[in-house]
């Protein structure tokens, strides 16, 4: 972490005590409620999303050359290897002959071969077509453009990003992360941490939903007040813009009590840092670690939530399993909360009760994200027509 980092943060959360909130020129902004219950709206959605970059996997998932994970991830099947130059290259996994799916979901760590159940086309660790059963039967085929189809793919932070419109690999996802992942990146233990407990479940809520939720600290108080309210400042949050990127600091309340000095200021000990990168994707880091939460949507209600904590080095004794646990149940209290208050508010939005829902200056970090989704899902070309 560069000193410049956490002086700034210093004394923009120094003036934000003292002013009593940490945005005093930003707007409020209202939402309609279409937003959240159109079917078409969230189908354009799901194509946006696999323009950027999505986090699939734990780089510690796939240890070693030759490691492989099957999986699915916004409806696409994917297939990830480790290479012999050790970066992990994502394909999708669909036969080029009749389009089956070559490899069933699961894991292995000495791939050779992937062989399709169909007819048998046999590809490389590589995605290289090796071979082709009856062959004469294929005189035109251009075996060496008939791989498996590679997709975009870093890794950083401990985790493989993948951006899953194949018409898009060539394009780099690290410059979608940006200079916040750098950022993150300078976090000590963030750089190659290792992945631990994954869960995937789904939410009875439309994906934005739960987006509203982790910008704004107006909630706490009030939904939060059994788990970790009274460990923060109330309804205080300061917000850094990196393009359509951000990270959110909620301050501690132990900023007041013991009024650090800028020299030496450790942001991780008075705060917890959130970094979002869009569209779906928050990376929640606290002392020692940091939770990822990756937004799936599946419709317009409803939407499936992908964790993983990303943790300095797999736990070694009991001692250290207990820690991380402890943690990790705090941390899905707390999402409970706020993910059950979504789910409220989506059953309520086809009553008429609202015709949009209405955010607080303080809040206002949610409609520009709103804003800035909508004008990207407009500059969106129509879906091609499928040739006979």
């Amino acid at each position: 972490m560069t000193d410049s980092f956490a002086a700034t943060l210093y004394r923009r959360t120094t003036s934000a005590l003292q002013a009593g909130r940490g945005d005093a020129d930003a707007q409020g902004g209202q939402v309609h409620v279409n937003r959240y219950t159109d079917e078409a709206i969230a189908r354009q959605e799901q194509r946006l999303l696999r323009q950027h970059p999505q986090p699939v996997a734990a780089s510690s998932s796939l240890a070693s050359p030759g490691a492989w994970l099957s999986l699915t991830h916004l409806d696409i099947p994917l297939l990830l290897v480790r290479q012999a130059d050790g970066q992990v290259q994502a394909f999708l996994n669909v036969c080029r002959h009749r389009g089956a799916r070559v490899v069933p979901e699961g894991s292995g760590s000495e791939a050779r071969a992937f062989v399709c159940p169909y007819h048998a086309w046999t590809y490389r660790p590589d995605g290289a077509l090796q071979g082709v059963p009856g062959s004469s039967g294929f005189p035109c085929l251009q075996q060496a453009a008939s791989g498996l189809r590679k997709l975009a793919t870093v890794e950083r932070a401990g985790i493989v990003w993948v951006i899953l419109d194949p018409a898009l690999s060539a394009s780099d996802p690290g410059a979608h992360l940006g200079a916040l992942m750098d950022n993150l990146e300078s976090l000590a233990g963030l750089r190659t941490p290792v992945g631990w407990a994954p869960r995937s479940y789904d939410v009875e809520a439309n994906w934005k939903l739960l987006i509203d939720g982790s910008f704004e600290a107006y909630h706490f108080k009030v939904a939060h007040r059994k788990t970790i309210a009274h460990m923060f400042v109330d309804n205080l949050q300061i917000v850094d813009e990196f393009d359509l990127n951000r990270r959110l600091y909620l301050v501690k309340s132990t900023f007041a009590e013991d009024l650090p000095e800028v020299n030496g200021f450790d942001p991780r000990r008075y705060g917890n840092l959130i970094y979002f990168f869009f569209p779906n994707t928050t990376l929640l880091v606290q002392p020692d670690h940091a939770q990822l939460s990756s937004l799936e949507p599946l419709g317009a209600t409803r939407t499936r939530v992908h964790e993983l904590t990303l943790i300095p080095q797999a736990p070694a004794s009991d001692k250290a399993m207990a820690h991380w646990e402890a943690n990790i149940a705090l941390y899905r209290r707390t999402l409970a909360e706020d993910y059950g208050l979504a789910e409220s508010i989506q059953a309520g939005l086809a009553s008429g009760a609202n015709e949009a829902l209405t955010f607080g200056t303080f809040e206002y970090s949610a409609p520009r994200f709103h804003a800035q989704l909508r004008q990207r899902l407009d500059a969106m070309p129509a879906t091609p027509l499928a040739h006979p």
